[in-house]
């Protein structure tokens, strides 16, 4: 009676998290690039979130892809 336990890494759900916050926080930068904020902040025109979102979705990709549970 050997039996095997899987266990599921836990770089697999910071990856999904960091690929869940990412998709937000692009859609907020999305958002706010067609309908601006009325009172914009200094470097408002780099566009932040859209750059951080992104950062944090191929982070997150490559952690989800990467430590996906029953990969050998």
């Amino acid at each position: 009676m050997s039996e095997q336990k899987h266990y599921i890494p836990i770089w697999f759900f910071v990856g999904t998290l960091l690929l869940f916050y990412g998709v937000l926080i692009t859609g907020a930068g999305l958002y706010y690039l067609f309908a601006p904020m009325p009172n914009e902040v200094a470097l408002a025109h780099l566009h932040a979130p859209i750059w951080w979102g992104a950062l944090l979705m191929a982070l997150g990709a490559f952690y989800t892809i990467h430590f996906r549970p029953g990969k050998q």
